[in-house]
């Protein structure tokens, strides 16, 4: 899969003349993708804040790749702020905490979001033109059965990966609404069991139903496939055959993810009451469920339960994680960094440097001259080796390092903050294996103290405790990290499937930030309501705020468009358990 090379290799209608909305005309409503201004994602970063596990802190972002009629530049660029304010008991400043340790806390990874195929495209139903992975699979093995081929393999490969990406999508996306459908409607029968009612949940359950059939069917489409290729690869040496293989048993897995969340979804329905009419849905969950056991036992594909002993479920966890990367890395971004705030301290410590070596020089000469040019000088009897001259030069010599030191610092915070910390470029190997270059980005942090942050930002801030028992002394500086991203925007809108935008997941590590603090539950001794004393234990936790701006530059109307997010991460000298939205 390539860019506007594939796109001119086939014989398929190129993206300008695709009309996706039309695609899914057979299909309900709800099932149908949106307008164009939805399809391309929203006009506006779109952004999730989660705590990943005891240690990270995960922010996704998505960059929105927007029609170029709604651009005022041929480039995309976005810009992503955060302000981090620790609280005291952690000890985080500039000296404990430089930026290279900050940036090595940092875990970012890039890719493209998947495209979002219809269902026809999924089934490999070609009647409006529009590309379909199935096809274009299906007329690859076609043509290796018959002696030729016009698809690469790598095209091919890619093409299998695309649709797992595009069908995980499809599925988990509507496994969601489909839940949120069935809880609505239960809620409402269950407070008011009127007929009204009872239609709408009866209809929620035939969606659903009808929902894992369209399913099933994609699937055994792409068995069928399988299979072909199997007849094809006659030695087993087949690459296609292969990697189809490895596309299934993933698609395996997140079709069994998707019954799982319905499943507890029912469960956690029926708890309330026997409710007759999820009963036909929760048999073809069962059902869907017994054929994805037999076929993954025929497959050879994991399967664990409770029995499973430790060392299963590991394996079973370990090759789930092998196999999404494996079949996500067709949408992932190679990120060329190129750190950059090694050559400012290199280059402020030279520059300093040489201001400190021209003082040294110049007060040398300064003073062998004062000693040579007066003949009644202390200098001349003394000699050029007596203690005045070695004073004298040795006074030079310290000035001459708190320059450099001086001057070290002042051009790295100062003369320095314009260029970037790091500067990567975001490149995209096509299935010819050439690299395009599709953007940049530039990331810059710094300390930053309360009286300098921009007035929006404190604004925010002081939300975080409306009340203001905190006084100013417990607001120390705030770390302010900027990314800015700029995203080659024709390169992007010629790719072989609609884009919608690029997904930026970035991991923050707060380990760094935990030692200093107390233990996180300590005993104490309190009087009940009856005066008698009683010990219990007390958790020790600490806010660790976070605001965020999200940027957009360039657009038609405004120069530049933001919007701001308050966080406070609840922490514990264990790690992090819990984020909290302050609402505005």
């Amino acid at each position: 899969m390539g860019f506007s090379k594939l796109k001119a290799a086939n014989n398929f209608r190129n993206e300008d003349q695709l009309s996706l909305h039309h695609a899914d005309v057979a299909l309900p409503p709800e099932e149908r993708p949106a307008k164009d201004s939805n399809f391309y994602g929203s006009s506006f970063i779109k952004s999730s804040v989660a705590v990943h596990d005891r240690t990270q802190l995960e922010t996704v972002f998505d960059y929105p790749l927007l029609p170029l009629r709604q651009f005022a530049r041929q480039n995309l660029r976005y810009q992503v702020e955060a302000y981090i304010f620790f609280p005291r008991q952690m000890g985080i400043t500039p000296a404990s905490y430089p930026k290279e340790r900050f940036y090595s806390d940092l875990r970012p990874l890039i890719r493209l979001r998947e495209p979002r195929l219809t269902y026809e495209q999924l089934v490999g139903e070609d009647s409006y033109g529009s590309r379909s992975p199935i096809t274009v699979i299906a007329t690859y093995l076609q043509e290796t059965g018959d002696g030729k081929t016009s698809f690469p393999e790598r095209e091919v490969i890619d093409e299998a990966r695309i649709f797992a990406c595009a069908l995980a999508g499809y599925y988990l996306r509507r496994v969601e609404r489909r839940s949120k459908q069935l809880r609505k409607a239960v809620k409402k029968f269950s407070r008011e069991p009127s007929d009204s009612n009872l239609e709408a949940l009866e209809q929620a359950c035939l969606d659903s139903a009808q929902f894992l059939d369209r399913i099933h069917t994609i699937m055994r489409t792409w068995h069928r496939l399988i299979e072909h290729a199997a007849r094809v690869d006659h030695d087993g040496t087949n690459r296609v055959h292969r990697e189809l293989k490895v596309v299934d048993e993933y698609c395996t897995y997140r079709i069994r993810d998707g019954l799982t969340k319905l499943s507890k979804t029912l469960s956690n329905l029926q708890r309330n009451g026997d409710i007759s009419q999820l009963d036909g849905l929760q048999r073809k969950l069962g059902a869907l469920a017994r054929f994805d056991h037999w076929y993954s036992v025929k497959k050879s594909y994991g399967w664990i339960t409770r029995a499973s002993d430790d060392l299963t479920v590991e394996r079973y966890v370990f090759r789930r994680g092998v196999l999404k990367r494996r079949v996500w890395q067709v949408l992932y971004l190679d990120v060329r960094t190129r750190p950059l705030f090694a050559f400012q301290q290199q280059l402020g410590a030279m520059i300093a440097a040489g201001l400190a070596a021209f003082w040294a020089v110049s007060m040398e000469i300064f003073i062998r001259n004062k000693a040579a040019n007066q003949a009644q000088s202390p200098f001349n009897s003394l000699g050029s080796g007596t203690m005045v001259i070695v004073v004298a030069l040795i006074i030079a010599y310290i000035l001459k390092d708190r320059i450099k030191e001086l001057g070290r610092s002042y051009f790295r915070s100062s003369l320095m903050r314009s260029i970037p910390d790091n500067s990567e470029r975001i490149q995209y190997s096509n299935s010819d294996g050439q690299k395009w270059s599709i953007g940049s980005i530039s990331e810059y942090t710094r300390f930053i103290s309360p009286a300098k942050l921009p007035d929006e930002i404190r604004e925010l801030h002081k939300q975080f405790d409306p009340e203001g028992l905190e006084s100013e002394e417990d607001s120390g500086d705030a770390v302010h990290y900027r990314k800015v991203i700029d995203l080659n925007a024709n390169i992007l809108r010629s790719h072989i499937y609609p884009l919608r935008a690029v997904h930026d997941i970035l991991r923050l590590n707060i380990e760094a930030f935990l030692s200093k603090l107390d233990d996180p539950l300590h005993g104490t001794e309190m009087l009940d309501t009856e005066g008698r004393l009683v010990e219990m234990k007390m958790p020790k936790v600490y806010h660790l705020d976070l605001i965020l701006k999200y940027s957009q530059i360039g657009r038609t109307k405004t120069d530049e468009r933001s919007t701001f997010e308050s966080i406070r991460l609840i922490v514990n000298k264990k790690g992090l358990f819990r984020i909290e939205r302050i609402e505005r």
